[in-house]
């Protein structure tokens, strides 16, 4: 018999590593830039993290974005494509 709760169970991983992402995503910023952003406007899909902040905050980001996306890769494996 088809077991739901197993079925159910990979969403929680895939979700749990998503908020993981979007967590170090928030912590390096904070870390390199000194921006505290916050989660809520934070989105990843694809590899890409996107960041909706006014235009100030996302140029500092930008600025130092090689720096950001190298630390960030370390600290999760590779996933982080770019950062926008």
């Amino acid at each position: 018999m088809f077991d739901i709760a197993k079925y159910l169970e990979k969403f929680k991983v895939i979700s749990q590593s998503r908020e993981f992402l979007i967590n170090s995503a928030a912590e390096t910023i904070k870390n390199i830039c000194g921006i505290d952003v916050e989660k809520k406007k934070i989105l990843f899909k694809d590899g890409v993290i996107r960041i909706n902040e006014n235009p100030a905050v996302k140029t500092t980001i930008f600025l130092k974005k090689q720096k950001i996306l190298d630390e960030l890769n370390k600290k999760v494996k590779g996933k982080i494509r770019d950062l926008l």
